[in-house]
């Protein structure tokens, strides 16, 4: 059984958050490892509040896909949701900056990806016009 991943897509004014922190020399969504007797909106809920300081408001499933974690060297499922939050984005010491990137961001390719995101998230992001 492959390790899951939760993934959260935040959007506003047509632009999805991203984060990238020490090591990797590329952006992903907000999320991390699912805890053994975790629920993936009780994962959701710690990583946002870990990362970035906030606190999970809604959240609605949206894709499951499966990929190969470059940070890991392993493969993965990561199950996206939908996602909004409360209060101020502060950023700890896993997360090293965040930007809200728009779709004409990601055609002229101003920030680098991870592959799963590049090849799974963003295209379904854009098919259904939310980004």
């Amino acid at each position: 059984m492959l390790p899951d991943r939760v993934a959260a897509v935040i959007v506003r004014n047509k632009k999805v958050l991203l984060v990238t922190g020490p090591g990797p020399d590329f952006f992903w969504t907000p999320g991390g490892k699912v805890g053994s007797v975790e629920s993936h909106e009780v994962a959701l809920a710690r990583e946002l509040k870990e990362e970035l300081q906030v606190s999970l408001k809604s959240v609605k499933q949206y894709l499951t896909y499966k990929t190969f974690n470059e940070a890991t060297g392993k493969h993965q499922m990561v199950h996206c949701y939908l996602t909004d939050f409360e209060g101020n984005l502060l950023p700890t010491k896993e997360i090293e900056e965040y930007q809200w990137i728009s779709k004409e961001d990601l055609a002229e390719r101003k920030v680098k990806l991870s592959k799963g995101i590049e090849k799974n998230l963003i295209p379904q992001l854009i098919g259904d016009k939310i980004i």
